[in-house]
C-alpha cells in the first residue's frame, strides 16, 4: 500500500461494509482484511461510543465494547444516513454525517490512513441506493474529514457494477454481463448493457426479476435455475457475477451448470461493489481510461440548464448545469447583475433532442433599481435527476443600493 497517496473504495451496506485500496504494482483493487492474516474482509456497519472516555469503536470491536464495556451501540448507521435522522446518547446528538465521519475515520485505519485529508488521493463510497439525505450525510462526513470535493465521491451499486466490469479484461464484457445479487433469502438479476452505436458508448444497468429462495436446497436450486433461464434467455453473455450472501454451490448444482453453459465466465464473491468503487475513484482522479464511455444510469441528469446574459458586454449563454452528470454531483453557485428584467429566465435543453425551452422565475418584492444595480446570488442543486432546486438572493449593489435580504426559492421539475 501507498498510504500517502491512497485510492480507496468503500462498500457501505446496511449490515456489513468493506474497504478496497488500489494497488499500483498489480493495477488492481485489493480488499483489505479485517485483521492481518485474516481472510475476512467484511465487518459490521456498527459504531460504539464508550461512555467514560467518549472514544469510538467500529465493526467487530463495536460489538465487543457494547457487550463488555456498556458502550452505546449505534446499529442503524446506514438507516440514519439514508433517512436523514440523528442519534442522541448521553445528552449529545449526532447527525448521520457526523457518525459516518467517525465510522470512516476508523475504517480508513485498516489501510494505514490516520490523516484522511493528507493521505488519500481519492475515495469513493458506494451504497445500494442514494437518497438526498444520504448524499448530504456522505458530503458532510467528507467535509469533517477534510477531504476535498475533487477527491471524494459517491455512487450507487449499479454504477459500481459498471466501473468494476469495464476495468476487467475486455473479453469479459464484449457481450452482455449479468449480475445476480443475493440478499437474505432473495436474489435479484441485473444486466449491464453497452450501446456501441453511440459516441460516447453509453452504458446502463437494468434491474430484472427478484425471486425468493426460501425452502429446502432442492427447491432453491429449482427457483434459481428458473430465474437464470428467464433472465439470460438465449442471449449471449460474456460473464456472470454472483454477489452477496445466500449463494452456495452445495445446493445450486443444477443452477451452476446452467450458468456456465456456453463458455460463460462465472465469478462468485462479495467484494465486487467495493472494487468497483475503488476503480471509479481511480478513474476520476488519475486514469481517465473510460473517457469514451458514459454511464447513463437512473441518476443521470439529461437536461442542460443555463441563462442568456451579457458577459463582458456581449450576449452569451452561461451554463449552470451540464447534462451527463449524476444529480448528486451537481451544484452551482454564481453571482450576476440584473439588466433589463426583474425576473430570472432559464434556458433548458434536452441532452437527446437539444430543443430549447425557457423557464421563468419571478422575484416578487425585488426593490426597483436602475439596470445593473441589483446583484443576484444564485444557487442551483438537485434532489433527483428531474428535480432542480433554485435559490436566488438579493445582494443589492454597494452602499447606494443596499441588499434587501430577500431570498426566493423555485423548483423546476417535469421538464420532459
Amino acid at each position: 500500500m501507498e498510504p500517502k497517496n491512497l485510492i480507496v473504495g468503500i462498500d457501505l451496506n446496511r449490515k456489513e461494509s468493506q474497504i478496497c485500496y488500489y494497488e499500483r504494482s498489480s493495477q488492481d483493487a485489493v480488499s483489505a482484511p479485517v485483521k492481518v492474516g485474516s481472510a475476512r474482509v467484511t465487518f459490521p456497519t456498527l459504531l460504539c461510543r464508550l461512555p467514560e472516555t467518549g472514544e469510538w469503536r467500529y465493526g467487530l470491536e463495536a460489538e465487543y465494547f457494547a457487550e463488555q464495556k456498556n458502550g452505546v451501540l449505534i446499529d442503524r448507521l446506514y438507516d440514519l444516513c439514508a433517512d436523514g435522522n440523528s442519534f442522541s446518547a448521553e445528552g449529545e446528538t449526532f447527525t448521520g454525517g457526523e457518525l459516518l465521519a467517525e465510522f470512516l475515520r476508523q475504517v480508513l485505519t485498516m489501510v494505514g490512513v490516520d490523516r484522511p485529508d493528507r493521505q488519500t488521493a481519492g475515495i469513493m463510497i458506494t451504497v445500494p441506493r442514494l437518497t438526498k439525505p444520504f448524499v448530504q450525510a456522505i458530503r458532510r462526513a467528507y467535509e469533517i474529514l477534510g477531504i476535498s470535493r475533487g477527491r471524494s465521491f459517491l455512487q450507487d451499486y449499479r454504477e459500481s457494477f459498471y466501473y468494476h466490469t469495464l476495468c476487467q479484461k475486455q473479453e469479459l464484457w464484449a457481450r452482455n454481463v449479468g449480475l445476480f445479487l443475493f440478499g437474505g433469502e432473495d436474489v435479484t438479476f441485473f444486466r449491464l448493457d453497452l450501446n456501441f452505436r453511440t459516441k460516447p458508448v453509453t452504458a446502463s444497468v437494468r434491474e430484472g426479476k427478484t425471486v425468493s429462495l426460501k425452502g429446502d436446497p432442492k427447491g432453491k436450486d429449482q427457483k434459481f435455475h428458473r430465474l437464470i433461464e428467464e433472465s439470460l434467455k438465449e442471449e449471449l453473455y460474456s460473464s456472470i457475477y454472483l454477489v452477496g450472501e445466500g449463494f452456495d454451490r452445495s445446493w445450486a448444482q443444477k443452477s451452476t451448470a446452467l450458468l456456465c453453459r456456453g463458455k460463460r465466465k462465472v465469478f462468485a464473491g462479495d467484494n465486487l461493489f467495493a472494487r468497483g468503487a475503488c476503480f471509479a475513484a481511480r478513474e476520476k482522479v488519475e486514469e481517465k481510461s473510460l473517457k469514451n464511455y458514459l454511464y447513463a444510469g437512473d441518476a443521470l441528469i439529461r437536461f442542460n440548464v443555463g441563462m442568456d446574459m451579457k458577459i463582458n458586454g456581449c450576449p452569451a449563454y452561461y451554463p449552470l448545469v451540464t447534462a451527463g452528470v449524476n444529480w448528486y454531483e451537481t451544484e452551482k453557485e454564481c453571482e450576476f447583475l440584473l439588466e433589463g428584467t426583474s425576473a430570472l429566465v432559464f434556458v433548458v435543453s434536452s441532452m437527446e433532442e437539444g430543443k430549447r425551452r425557457r423557464y421563468g422565475m419571478a422575484l416578487p418584492g425585488l426593490p426597483e433599481r436602475p439596470d445593473r444595480a441589483t446583484r443576484i446570488r444564485l444557487h442551483v442543486e438537485f434532489d433527483s435527476p428531474d428535480r432542480c432546486r433554485i435559490t436566488a438572493e438579493d445582494l443589492g449593489l454597494g452602499e447606494l443600493f443596499p441588499a434587501s435580504g430577500k431570498v426566493w426559492h423555485e423548483t423546476m421539475e417535469g421538464w420532459s
